[in-house]
């Protein structure tokens, strides 16, 4: 009772009740509570949330000021925040822009803000490990991972040429985006609820949702969504090369590499190798539009 007694005064509720520790109910709705022992993370939690909305279209979840207009109290050994509670709702490829447009605005802040915020460590393509382990396969495997082994060198070579290319472009500094149920919508505004985790420095997230959106709604959507990140210029010709970049990296071999070394039986290697194509395949899909939304974009400014 000392949290609701505490919380009734600093956001002015006259009733409040828990639902469970996260979530409580208030005469205006519910709230969700979220609790933060690291300032810096916080901070920038704030900062991101503040700066990259785009009204009237996309909200981000931010925190809701306190009567003194603090967006986050100090409580206990570490700071809360309060956030409205958005329950989920079905989610309509039909706002594939508006969702770019926000994703844009992220990358956009990413690149103008800095912080001195922890970032997550990237994992990077650990698949020239296979080589050692080729000869232990059966004569079926080792034709298939000799194959994508070839390609993922391909691959690599030209996602470091990129990257080299743009040396000095800086990468972003982004909350990762994890999921489309991360996007809901309230009458005809969409809330992103961002994570309370460390950002990511660079596209390995943006890679995963990018992948997976075109995989479930189709290319009709796909070229909505970054046509939204495209627009005003949010996503630069220079920043989609770098997140080109990205999706040429081959992480699809990453899970083999660690099975491989378990000592794994053929059944669990098959089957592991049927998912590292069709993701394979995936990324395929995936570069081609990237690489063809650029290729467009460079024909559109020099006409």
């Amino acid at each position: 009772m000392e949290l609701l007694d505490w919380l009734k005064q600093q956001y002015q509720w006259q009733d409040v009740k828990f639902i469970n520790e996260e979530l409580i109910e208030t005469e205006q709705g519910k709230k969700r509570l979220c609790y933060w022992s690291d300032k810096a993370l916080l901070d920038w939690h704030i900062e991101w949330r503040d700066g990259c909305s785009v009204t009237p279209y996309v909200l981000a979840d931010r925190m809701i000021r306190s009567k003194e207009q603090e967006a986050a109290l100090s409580w206990k050994e570490g700071w809360l925040t309060v956030h409205d509670e958005v329950a989920d709702s079905h989610f309509v490829k039909a706002r594939a822009r508006e969702i770019g447009t926000m994703i844009g605005a992220m990358i956009q802040h990413g690149i103008a803000t800095a912080s001195p915020v922890k970032t997550l460590l990237q994992d990077e393509p650990i698949f020239r490990q296979l080589y050692m382990y080729v000869s232990h396969l059966s004569k079926e495997q080792q034709l298939l991972v000799t194959s994508l082994l070839n390609e993922a060198e391909i691959r690599m070579r030209k996602a470091t040429a990129l990257r080299k290319q743009l040396k000095d472009e800086p990468l972003p500094l982004l909350d990762p985006i994890k999921s489309v149920k991360q996007a809901k919508q309230v009458y005809q505004v969409l809330i992103w609820n961002g994570t309370m985790g460390y950002p990511e420095r660079g596209y390995r997230s943006l890679r995963t949702f990018l992948g997976d959106w075109l995989d479930v709604f189709g290319k009709e959507a796909f070229c909505e969504l970054l046509g939204g990140m495209y627009l005003d210029e949010r996503l630069t010709r220079e920043q989609a090369i770098l997140l080109l970049s990205e999706c040429l990296k081959p992480y699809e071999l990453n899970q083999l590499v660690i099975l491989i070394k378990q000592n794994p039986s053929e059944q669990k290697i098959n089957q592991t190798l049927e998912q590292a194509t069709k993701e394979w395949e995936q990324s395929k899909h995936l570069v081609q539009m990237i690489s063809a939304s650029i290729d467009q974009r460079k024909k559109v400014l020099t006409q």
